[in-house]
């Protein structure tokens, strides 16, 4: 019998002349062949499904072998039943049950069948494959309900070529809320535009063209040395530095932004005018926010939550259809003798504004620490809607590929970068994996142990110990490690390749 990939999808080979195809759910096929060897004379092929995904190979096999006339499907026991057991059993019978559409979705679905496995192909396979669910019954008693005639192919052998690889759009993702973090405004825009050119969805704007957005990006600045872009990459065009607004002139017309209160004859308002000058027309006296409300508060009040500015104005901006304020508020709290900035931005062009944008603030955050005798901590920005405009996909992508896709992975480990919420030595004692949680001052936050991988990393999971993907990939490579080390009788350290006897 001809395989489907058969080192990467699996199956067991069981008569054949038999015209079934077993089928079972979360139930291993070796499990159940040894449990009961009967269905190695029912079945043709035995097989396991995993997930929804599993669908596309298991019609490439139909397809392959068309003397398999009866599909039975097997999943029998909690894990099998449960929804996310269910969700490949479930997709088979929507198959079955309506049939698939010239595009390749399930119909009554939203999953897409695989291109090179054609719909009319699917449809001969449905109309003459007879798909029969007996998760009701027992192992043995669905054997004994298995038909025991041989058939004659329905069709000759149909063989599909192996999916290529998608060209995709827009990658999956989390609905909302995105998290970023680095030292400098440079690192951590280059992961924002990263991040919204690959998961961002392509949607309209008002102004009629079109942009990638991603919804709720938190990006943070740690560690900028100072108020003006460094290591600005060398191979950088100048045009791009100045569409991305990382020239000095772009920078300090952006300082002025938001430090001088003062309007320019035919300007509406700049963020500086409504947080540091802002007065109706009655004749009030202007409103400070910066000096007044955030630097006095936290003056008299360090622990202050008070230091807020915000430049909408609701009598203004509510009915307003141009100008009105993308930073929508600013606020100041103070921790451990650092003054941290929060900045919200309800509508944020990542590409063009947001470099210049965050200068801006660095200077605002700068003035702030520098009244309240506080040492400046991190600028984070929360850009409600981070977009890029299609006029600046190309350059975008251009950008990500050479400074992101492309470049090679650090190896050697940037101590600064180090995971806040500490780190963990391994070791082997007493026939366990240690696995000690260390702060970043070097104190010993807790010890865990245990015998395999799998259950420290699913303890350390549990607490949220890491905060870094990398962290959490190299912890688990060393775990993995210790647990062979354990099994084999070999030495253990960390951070050393294992001495594998020969």
């Amino acid at each position: 019998m001809e395989l489907f990939l058969p080192d990467k999808y699996p199956v067991i080979q069981g008569s054949p002349t038999a015209s079934v195809g077993f089928c079972t759910v979360w139930n291993k096929m070796d499990v159940a062949t040894t449990a009961v060897p009967e269905l190695l004379k029912k079945a043709s092929l035995i097989g396991t499904l995993y997930s929804r995904q599993g669908v596309n190979p298991l019609l490439r096999n139909l397809a392959l072998n068309p003397h398999i006339q009866t599909l039975v499907l097997w999943g029998f026991g909690p894990l099998s039943q449960s929804p996310f057991g269910r969700s490949g059993s479930d997709l088979i019978k929507a198959l079955w049950e309506n049939g698939v559409s010239n595009e390749g979705i399930i119909l009554g679905t939203e999953f897409q069948i695989e291109p090179e496995i054609t719909p009319s192909v699917i449809e001969t396979i449905r109309k003459n494959v007879t798909l029969r669910d007996l998760s009701d019954y027992q192992l043995r008693e669905a054997v004994d309900h298995l038909p025991t005639d041989s058939s004659t192919p329905y069709m000759e052998p149909v063989s599909f070529d192996p999916p290529a690889p998608r060209t995709v759009e827009t990658f999956p993702r989390e609905e909302v809320g995105f998290t970023l973090r680095g030292k400098t405004v440079l690192e951590v825009w280059l992961q924002v535009v990263f991040h919204v050119m690959r998961y961002g969805n392509v949607k309209g704007t008002q102004y009629g063209m079109e942009q990638r957005e991603l919804p709720g990006m938190q990006w943070i600045i740690e560690g900028e040395p100072g108020l003006f872009p460094v290591n600005i990459p060398s191979d950088w065009p100048n045009e791009l530095k100045e569409t991305i607004g990382v020239t000095r002139e772009a920078v300090e017309q952006y300082h002025k932004v938001f430090m001088e209160s003062s309007v320019k004859e035919g300007v509406a308002y700049t963020y500086g005018s409504r947080l540091r000058a802002w007065a109706d027309e009655s004749g009030m006296q202007p409103i400070d926010q910066i000096a007044d409300c955030i630097i006095g508060n936290l003056k008299r009040s360090p622990d202050s939550r008070r230091g807020v500015g915000i430049t909408f104005v609701p009598p203004i901006d509510t009915f307003a259809t141009v100008d009105t304020p993308c930073l929508v508020s600013v606020q100041a709290l103070q921790s451990e003798g650092k003054v941290n900035l929060f900045a919200t931005f309800r509508s944020h062009d990542i590409f063009k504004a947001a470099i210049p944008n965050a200068f801006g603030l660095l200077a605002l955050h700068q003035q702030i620490a520098d009244e309240t005798g506080f040492e400046r901590g991190a600028l984070c920005i929360q850009s409600v809607s981070a977009h890029i405009y299609e006029g600046d996909f190309d350059h975008a992508k251009k950008l990500i590929d050479c400074a992101v896709i492309e470049r090679p992975p650090a190896k050697v480990w940037d101590a600064s970068m180090a995971d806040p919420r500490g780190a963990f030595l391994i070791r082997i004692a007493d026939g366990n994996i240690v696995a000690e949680h260390q702060g970043p001052n070097g104190s010993i936050l807790g010890e865990y142990t245990g015998t395999s991988a799998r259950e420290l990393s699913l303890k350390i999971g549990q607490l949220c110990l890491v905060s870094q993907v990398g962290h959490a990939l190299d912890l688990g490579h060393e775990l993995q490690k210790a647990e062979h080390a354990l099994t084999l009788g070999l030495p253990y350290t960390q951070d050393h390749p294992l001495a594998l006897k020969k």
